[in-house]
C-alpha cells in the first residue's frame, strides 16, 4: 500500500483551498445582481407590517454576503440602502409617534437610528472608494475644503455610495441637532449629495435632490437655510416622479411649508397625499404607504407646527 507524503498532500490541499474560495466568491458575485433585482419586490410591498418584519432578515443576509465580498458594488449599494430604509421607514416612524419629551424609549430609538445611519455612511463611502479611495479618507477625517475638489474626480459608478453616505450622515445629524461637533459635519453630507445630484439626479427617485431639499428647508434663511432652493428641488422631485412619489410631497409639506409658515400649502398637500392611493405607483407602494402614515401624523400635529 502506497502512503502519500504529507508534503504532497499539503501541495494538493492548497489549490483545492484556493478553488473553494474562488467558488464562494463566484457564487456571491453571481448572486448579488439577483438580489439587487429582487429588491424591487420589497419596494412594491403593500403591507407595511410584513415589510417591517422582513427587512431585518433580508438586511443581515445581504450584510453576510458583503462580509464575504467586501468590495462587491451591488452588495455595498443594497446594504447601505437597507440600513437607511429600516432606520427612516420604521424606527424614525416609531420615534415620531412617541409623545413629546425625553424618555428611555426615545433615547433607545435615537441611538439605534444613529447607529444604522452611520453604518450606511460607512458602507456608502466604501462604495465610493471603489472609484476614488482618497474620497473616503477625506470624507471621514480630512479637511472639509479638500472634499469638494476630490469629489469632482468621482464618476457615475459611485452615485449609489454618494447618495447613501450623504443621506446617512445628514440623517444622523438631524437626530442630534444639539451636538455642535456633529452638526459641523453637515457640509460633508451636502457635498456628497450634491455630487450625486450632479452625476445622476434621477437615481432612486431623485434621492439626492430630495435629501438636499429637506436640508435646505430644515431651517429659515435667518439661520442659514435656503427655502427657495428647497422648493426648487422639491418641485423637481415631484415633477420627475409624476407626482406619484407621495413621500416627496409629505416631506415638502413637513419641511418647506412649515419653515415658510404656509398652513394652506401644508394642509392641501397632506390631504392630497391621503386622498391618493398608494397603488398610484406600484413599484414604490411601500414608500407611499409609509407616506400615508406620516401625512396623517403631521396633519394631526399641525397646531404644534404653526
Amino acid at each position: 500500500m502506497r502512503v502519500m507524503c504529507p508534503l504532497v498532500l499539503a501541495g494538493l490541499w492548497l489549490p483545492l483551498a484556493g478553488c473553494h474560495e474562488f467558488m464562494i466568491n463566484m457564487t456571491v458575485d453571481s448572486t448579488a445582481p439577483v438580489l439587487k433585482r429582487a429588491s424591487a419586490s420589497f419596494d412594491a410591498e403593500s403591507d407595511v407590517a410584513l415589510a417591517r418584519e422582513a427587512l431585518p432578515g433580508n438586511l443581515k443576509t445581504i450584510d453576510g454576503f458583503l462580509a464575504v465580498r467586501p468590495e462587491q458594488p451591488d452588495l455595498l449599494e443594497l446594504t447601505a440602502l437597507a440600513y437607511v430604509q429600516y432606520a427612516f421607514g420604521f424606527l424614525e416612524d416609531d420615534l415620531e409617534a412617541l409623545p413629546a419629551g425625553d424618555s428611555p424609549r426615545r433615547r433607545e430609538l435615537v441611538e439605534r437610528c444613529t447607529d444604522l445611519y452611520q453604518r450606511a455612511y460607512d458602507i456608502g463611502l466604501r462604495q465610493v472608494a471603489l472609484d476614488r479611495p482618497e474620497v473616503r479618507t477625506i470624507a471621514r477625517s480630512g479637511k472639509l475644503e479638500a472634499l469638494a475638489p476630490a469629489l469632482t474626480k468621482v464618476g457615475k459608478d459611485a452615485v449609489p455610495g454618494l447618495n447613501w453616505a450623504g443621506l446617512g450622515l445628514a440623517s444622523a445629524i438631524n437626530l442630534h441637532r444639539d451636538d455642535i461637533e456633529l452638526v459641523a459635519e453637515l457640509p460633508r453630507a451636502m457635498a456628497l449629495l450634491q455630487r450625486a445630484y450632479e452625476l445622476d439626479p434621477r437615481y432612486y427617485n431623485y434621492n439626492a435632490a430630495l435629501s438636499l431639499a429637506v436640508i435646505y428647508a430644515a431651517q429659515g434663511k435667518a439661520v442659514g437655510g435656503d427655502p427657495d432652493r428647497a422648493r426648487q428641488l422639491f418641485d423637481e422631485v415631484i415633477r420627475g416622479t409624476g407626482g406619484r412619489y407621495l413621500m416627496a410631497k409629505v416631506l415638502y409639506a413637513r419641511y418647506y411649508a412649515t419653515v415658510v409658515q404656509d398652513r394652506a400649502l401644508f394642509d392641501r398637500t397632506l390631504k392630497e397625499v391621503l386622498a391618493t392611493p398608494g397603488s398610484v405607483w406600484p413599484e414604490q407602494r411601500l414608500a407611499n404607504e409609509l407616506a400615508h402614515r406620516r401625512a396623517a401624523r403631521y396633519l394631526a400635529a399641525a397646531e404644534d407646527l404653526f
